[in-house]
């Protein structure tokens, strides 16, 4: 009986050491090789789009405000950090009256907006867009934006194109209070 229960007695201490946790050390260093990846030889593209709005305007009357984007492979390419390529846009803005004369047709890009963008949104940004805004007084109000390539809306630039009901063309920084507006554009 004794030789059994010292047999039971090891095999429990047997069982117990095995259950035992094992100390693990913080001082394991796990790595992994990061490869930076590689760019494609063929430049990203956003794609083209088109808005159209009907507005009333300069004293009532009805106007159809269109905004095209579309990538331009012959303007300057922007480059991101790994070197990979860009096409910039190119947007197009008509303003069409009812009988559907042209108001206002002018293509815009980045180039007309350069007094206004530090020498960093030049040379890696793209113009996003241009979006109708609001009619307010005698201008028609639209917003223009700028992005580095894959960033995102934190670090985007937004500037404000006016359109005379004489056709001339104001740029200037986006105001602050104008950002309901701009909210209420987002959500539409």
């Amino acid at each position: 009986m004794m030789k059994r229960a010292l047999m039971l007695l090891a095999a429990s201490i047997l069982v117990l050491g095995g259950c035992k946790d094992k100390k693990t050390s913080n001082n394991d260093i796990i790595t992994t090789d990061f490869e930076m990846p590689m760019p494609s030889e063929t430049p990203v593209t956003m794609s083209s789009l088109t808005e159209q709005k009907e507005v009333q305007w300069v004293e009532g009357r009805n106007y159809r405000v269109t905004v095209t984007r579309m990538a331009v492979d012959s303007l300057p390419k922007i480059s991101d950090e790994i070197g990979q390529k860009y096409v910039d846009n190119q947007v197009k803005v008509t303003v069409m009256r009812a009988d559907s004369t042209v108001f206002f047709n002018r293509t815009f890009s980045k180039s007309a907006f350069l007094n206004w963008l530090d020498g960093d949104y030049r040379e890696h940004a793209l113009l996003e867009g241009i979006r109708f805004l609001k009619a307010e007084g005698s201008d028609l109000v639209f917003v223009a934006w700028f992005n580095y390539p894959q960033a995102g809306d934190d670090e985007a630039k937004v500037l404000q194109l006016s359109v005379s009901r004489m056709g001339e063309v104001d740029i200037k920084p986006f105001v602050d209070n104008d950002r309901d507006d701009l909210e209420q554009l987002e959500q539409e």
